[in-house]
C-alpha cells in the first residue's frame, strides 16, 4: 500500500511540475530576501566588532585644542569603569611636493592598534608606517618627507621631516579611504595617515587620549546596550573635563606667556648685541678720526724729509684702516638691517602669540567611534549595516505574505485537480490521514526545498553583494559569513505555514465528503447576478466576451482576490524599490548642483591679524575666484538620532543676507517657496528638523564652540539632503549670541569647480597664515556616494526579487485560471472561436485584474516607500521623498512585459489544446 501511495505521490509531482516549481520558487524568493537581509547586517556588525576587538579600538577618544597635560591625564585615569587609558600624540602635516594632508600618530602600546599589511611598525624615531593605499606610490625602505606649519609659539610637532617607510598599515579608527575627514593642513581634507615613534614628536603635552571601558568589553559595539553604557561614560568624562577647564586654561596661559617671555628676552639680547656692535663700530670710527686729526697736525709741523716720509706711511696705513672700517660698517649695516627685520618679524609673532594666548578658549572634545575626526568611514559602515537591517523589517515580511497567499491558492488548485484520484484511493480503503499526508508532504517537500536553497543563497550571496558595494571605500576586512540558525528556522516555519498548513486545512475539509462524491468533478462555482448587470445602461453595451469576463471575475472571487493581491504585492515591492532607488540617485545632484552653489568655505584662524586678513582678501580676489561673500561660520552640535551621537551642525550667518541666494538656495521642499533670512528666527535644514521633531515656530537649543547653550526660534525649514545646516542674519546672530556680529569666513565660488581644481585652490588657502580651515563639498559628496552605491545595490537585488515574484505569481495564477476554465475554453473553441479570441476570453480577466493590482500596488507601495524614508536614512542624510514618473512606469513596464509574455505562452498552450480530452467528464 505504501508503494502505491509513494508511486501516486511522485506521479502527481511529475504531472504538476509547474505548480511544484512555483511553490518552490515562491519559498526560495521569500527565504532568500528574509535570510539575506537579516544576516547581512549582523555579519557586517560581526566583522566590525572582531576587527575592533583585534586592534583594541578605543571606546572614547579625548582631544583638546591645546593638548592634555599631566593634570589632565591624572583626571582621565581616575574615570570610573576605565579599563585602559593610553595617551599619545598626533599632528597634521603635508606630504612634501604635494597637497596631500597626512595625520601622523604616535605608536600605541595597547589601545587603538594598527593592522600591519606589510612590513612592521616603526622602532626608531626616523621610521614610519603609512596607510596601505599609498603602497602604489612608495616601497618599503624608501624615504617619505613631510612639511609642517609652525604653531603659535613658532615650533613644529615633529622633530624629523624625513622618515624611512618600514610598514603599510590600516587603522581601527579611520575606516574610509574616500572621506577621511577634515584636516588642518594640505587641502583641508585628510588624505592619509601614518604612525611614528613617540620620540619623533617635539611635544611637552599629549594631544590625544584613547580610552576603553571594562563593562563594554565583548558587547556588540553597534547595539543598544553598548550605546547606552557608552553614552553614560561619555557624559561623565565631559563633566570631569568641564570642571577642569578653568584651571587648565590658566596653566596654558601661564606656560605660554613664560615661553613668550623667554623668547622676548632672547629677542632683547639679540637687539642689545646689535646695539653693542654698532657702538663698537662708532668708537672705532671716532678713534680713526682722532688719529687722522693728529696726522694732519703733525704734517703741518714736519720739517725734515724723513718725518714727511714717515707721516705719508702713517697716512697710507690710516687710509687702509679707514677703508676696512667702511667695509665693516657697510657689512654691519646690512647685517643689522637683516637682523632688525628678523627681530621685527619675531616681535610681531610674539605679539600675535600673546594676543592668541589671551584670547584662547580651551575645548575638550570627547568622541565615540562615529564622532571622531576621521570616523566618517565608521559612520558609513554603520549606516549601510543599519539600512540593511531596517529593510529586513519591511521587505521580506511583505514578500512572504504575498508568497503565502499565492501558495495557498496553488495548493487549493492542486487538491482540486487530485479530487477524483483521492476519491479513488478513499474508495479503495485508504484512510483520510494517508491521503491528506500526500498533500501535506507535497507542500512540505516543495516549500522545504525552495527554503533550503533560499536560506543558502541568503547566507552567502546577498552579504557578498552588499560587501562588493562598499569594499573599495571601506578598509575593513572581507565580510564574515556566519550561519544564523534562528532566522533559518523562522524561514522554514514560514515556509511550512505557507505551503503545508494550507494543504492540510484544504485537504481535511475536502475529504470529509463520501468517496462517491469525490469521484465526481467538483461542481463549478454557482453563477449569480453581479452588480454591473443591475446597470443596464452599461451592461447592455458590453459584448458577450466582456460580459463573460465580468461574470467570471465575481464568480471565482478567491482567484480574483489572489490575482489582485499577488500582482499588488509585486507592484508594491517594485514601486518602493524603484522609488527608493530614484530618491537616492538624485540626492547628490540636487544638493550640490541645485541647492548649494559654493565650492569652499574658507574659515579664518582665530584671532586673525589685519595683515593676515589683507592677504586672504587678496587671494579671494584672484582671477580663479568667481565670487566670494563674508559670513560668520561655526560648527555647532546637538545630541540626536537613534544612536545618541553628537550631530555636527554648520552655522552660516552671511554679512549680506540678500546675496546668500548666489551661494545657497533656501527653499521649502513641500511648498516650493523660496525662504529668506529675517528677524523672526533662523532657517534650519529639513533633516535636522525631522531628527529633532521640530516645526516652524518651535525653539531649538544647540551647543556652540565654547560649550555654551544657544536657544533660537525656527522661522523656516529648508530642503537639504546631506549634513545639518542653520542659517541666520546679522540681527539674529547678535540676538542669539549676545555680541556684535563679525565675519570669520567666506563662501567661495570657483570659476572651475572640478574636484582637482577645488583641492588645488583649497591647498593655496590652507597655506595662508590667517586661514584656520577650508571646507570642501567634494568630501561630503564622496561619502554620500558610498551610502548611495551600497543602498542602490541592495535595491537592485530587491527589485530583481520583486520582478521574479511577479513572474512566478502571474504564471501560477494564469495556469490555475486555465485549469479551472479548461472545459469552458474547449467548449467555445468547439463552437468556432478563433485562437486569439479563446486566449482573450480568459486572459482579458488576467489583464484587468493585473491593472487593478498594479493600481492598488501604487498606493501600498507609496506607504511602504514613506516608511522606508522614515526608518532607513542615517542621522545626517535625508532621502528625497519626491516621486518621479519612473517609479510608476517601471512597475507597470515590468509587470506589463511579464503579462504580455505569459499571454503568448497561454495563446500557444490554448492553440494546441486537446478539446475532446478536456471535455471528457465523469458522469
Amino acid at each position: 500500500m505504501k508503494k502505491i501511495i509513494w508511486k501516486d505521490f511522485w506521479q502527481s509531482i511529475r504531472q504538476t511540475k509547474g505548480q511544484f516549481l512555483s511553490i518552490m520558487g515562491l519559498m526560495l524568493i521569500g527565504s532568500f530576501a528574509l535570510v539575506g537581509l537579516f544576516v547581512t547586517g549582523p555579519n557586517m556588525r560581526a566583522t566590525g566588532n572582531h576587527y575592533a576587538q583585534k586592534l583594541n579600538t578605543p571606546d572614547l577618544t579625548i582631544v583638546s585644542n591645546y593638548g592634555l597635560d599631566k593634570q589632565d591625564a591624572q583626571k582621565i585615569r581616575k574615570l570610573r569603569g576605565l579599563k585602559n587609558a593610553e595617551f599619545g600624540y598626533m599632528t597634521d602635516t603635508v606630504l612634501k611636493n604635494s597637497h596631500d594632508s597626512f595625520r601622523i600618530f604616535s605608536k600605541p602600546q595597547k589601545v587603538g592598534l594598527y593592522q600591519i599589511l606589510k612590513g612592521h611598525l616603526p622602532q626608531k624615531s626616523d621610521e614610519i608606517a603609512i596607510t596601505d593605499y599609498y603602497r602604489s606610490k612608495y616601497k618599503l625602505g624608501s624615504t617619505i618627507s613631510f612639511h609642517e606649519k609652525k604653531n603659535i609659539l613658532g615650533t613644529t610637532f615633529l622633530k624629523n621631516k624625513n622618515f624611512k617607510i618600514v610598514g603599510f598599515i590600516r587603522s581601527s579608527q579611520i575606516l574610509s579611504n574616500v572621506n577621511l575627514g577634515q584636516s588642518s593642513s594640505g587641502t583641508g581634507e585628510l588624505k592619509g595617515y601614518a604612525v611614528a615613534m613617540p620620540q619623533a614628536f617635539n611635544q611637552t603635552v599629549y594631544t590625544v587620549a584613547n580610552l576603553t571601558y571594562q563593562d563594554l568589553r565583548g558587547l556588540d559595539s553597534y547595539g543598544k546596550i553598548y550605546a547606552k553604557r557608552l553614552g553614560q561614560h561619555k557624559k561623565v568624562a565631559q563633566q570631569v573635563l568641564k570642571e577642569e577647564t578653568p584651571q587648565r586654561e590658566k596653566r596654558i596661559k601661564k606656560m605660554g606667556l613664560q615661553l613668550l617671555k623667554a623668547k622676548t628676552q632672547t629677542l632683547a639680547l639679540a637687539h642689545n648685541k646689535l646695539a653693542t656692535a654698532k657702538q663698537q663700530l662708532i668708537a672705532a670710527q671716532n678713534e680713526l678720526s682722532s688719529q687722522e686729526s693728529k696726522l694732519k697736525q703733525q704734517a703741518s709741523q714736519a720739517t725734515s724729509p724723513q718725518m714727511q716720509a714717515n707721516l705719508q706711511q702713517a697716512q697710507i696705513k690710516l687710509n687702509t684702516q679707514t677703508q676696512e672700517l667702511q667695509k665693516q660698517s657697510y657689512a654691519l649695516e646690512q647685517k643689522t638691517a637683516t637682523a632688525q627685520r628678523k627681530i621685527n618679524t619675531s616681535a610681531q609673532k610674539i605679539a600675535n602669540a600673546k594676543m592668541q594666548i589671551k584670547a584662547l578658549v580651551l575645548n575638550y572634545s570627547v568622541y565615540n567611534r562615529r564622532e571622531l575626526p576621521g570616523g566618517e568611514g565608521t559612520v558609513v559602515y554603520t549606516t549601510v549595516a543599519q539600512v540593511v537591517e531596517d529593510l529586513a523589517k519591511v521587505f521580506p515580511i511583505f514578500l512572504y505574505f504575498v508568497a503565502a497567499l499565492v501558495t495557498f491558492t496553488t495548493m487549493n488548485r492542486f487538491i482540486d485537480e487530485e479530487r477524483i484520484n483521492s476519491g479513488t484511493l478513499k474508495a479503495l480503503g485508504y484512510s483520510n490521514t494517508v491521503i491528506i499526508s500526500k498533500f501535506v508532504f507535497y507542500g512540505f517537500l516543495s516549500g522545504t526545498i525552495g527554503t533550503i536553497i533560499g536560506v543558502y543563497l541568503g547566507h552567502t550571496l546577498l552579504p557578498q553583494i552588499v560587501y562588493h558595494a562598499y569594499y573599495q571605500s571601506i578598509t575593513l576586512p572581507a565580510i564574515e559569513e556566519h550561519f544564523y540558525w534562528q532566522i533559518s528556522l523562522i524561514a522554514l516555519l514560514l515556509s511550512w505555514i505557507s505551503s503545508v498548513l494550507p494543504a492540510y486545512l484544504t485537504a481535511k475539509n475536502e475529504f470529509k465528503e463520501k468517496p462517491a462524491a469525490l469521484l465526481l468533478p467538483k461542481p463549478p462555482a454557482a453563477g449569480s447576478k453581479i452588480l454591473l448587470e443591475r446597470c443596464p445602461l452599461i451592461w447592455n453595451k458590453l459584448s458577450f466576451t466582456h460580459k463573460v469576463t465580468a461574470r467570471n471575475i465575481f464568480r471565482y472571487k478567491k482567484r480574483m482576490l489572489m490575482t489582485i493581491f499577488g500582482v499588488c504585492g509585486a507592484a508594491t515591492l517594485l514601486f518602493a524599490g524603484f522609488a527608493v532607488k530614484n530618491s537616492i540617485s538624485n540626492m547628490n545632484e540636487r544638493q550640490f548642483s541645485e541647492l548649494i552653489h559654493y565650492n569652499l568655505i574658507v574659515a579664518e584662524k582665530a584671532p586673525v591679524t589685519a595683515k593676515q586678513k589683507k592677504v586672504i582678501k587678496t587671494k579671494l580676489h584672484a582671477t580663479n575666484i568667481a565670487a566670494e561673500m563674508p559670513i560668520y561660520y561655526e560648527s555647532m552640535t546637538k545630541v540626536a538620532g537613534k544612536n545618541g551621537d553628537t550631530q555636527e551642525i554648520t552655522l552660516i550667518a552671511p554679512k549680506f543676507s540678500q546675496q546668500l541666494k548666489k551661494y545657497v538656495q533656501l527653499n521649502n521642499r513641500r511648498s516650493h517657496q523660496s525662504l529668506t533670512l529675517n528677524n523672526k528666527g533662523v532657517i534650519i535644514s529639513e533633516r535636522l528638523a525631522n531628527l529633532l521633531q521640530i516645526k516652524e515656530g518651535d525653539q531649538i537649543t544647540l551647543t556652540d564652540k565654547n560649550n555654551q547653550q544657544r536657544t533660537m526660534k525656527v522661522a523656516g525649514i529648508s530642503e537639504m539632503y546631506m549634513g545639518h545646516f542653520i542659517f541666520m542674519n546679522q540681527r539674529q546672530y547678535e540676538h542669539i549670541f549676545t555680541k556684535k556680529y563679525t565675519s570669520n569666513a567666506y563662501l567661495v565660488n570657483l570659476k572651475d569647480g572640478q574636484p582637482a581644481n577645488t583641492r588645488k585652490i583649497a591647498a593655496k588657502f590652507m597655506n595662508l597664515a590667517g586661514v584656520g580651515n577650508v571646507v570642501q563639498n567634494t568630501a561630503i559628496s564622496q561619502e554620500l556616494d558610498v551610502v548611495v552605491q551600497s543602498l542602490n545595490m541592495i535595491m537592485v537585488v530587491l527589485i530583481v526579487v520583486a520582478g521574479l515574484l511577479a513572474i512566478v505569481i502571474l504564471y501560477n495564477l494564469t495556469n490555475i485560471n486555465i485549469a479551472e476554465c479548461i472545459r469552458e475554453l474547449s467548449t467555445i473553441k468547439v463552437l468556432g472561436f478563433y485562437n486569439n479570441e479563446v486566449t482573450l476570453y480568459i486572459y482579458r480577466e488576467t489583464i484587468l485584474l493585473t491593472i487593478i493590482g498594479i493600481l492598488i500596488g501604487y498606493f501600498i507601495g507609496d506607504l511602504l516607500y514613506r516608511y522606508i524614508l522614515y526608518v532607513v536614512p542615517p542621522a545626517n542624510v535625508m532621502f528625497n521623498p519626491a516621486l518621479s514618473a519612473s517609479s510608476f512606469l517601471w512597475p507597470l513596464g515590468v509587470i506589463g512585459i511579464v503579462t504580455l509574455i505569459l499571454g503568448f505562452i497561454v495563446n500557444n498552450k490554448l492553440k494546441n489544446l486537446e478539446m475532446l480530452e478536456a471535455l471528457k467528464s465523469v458522469d
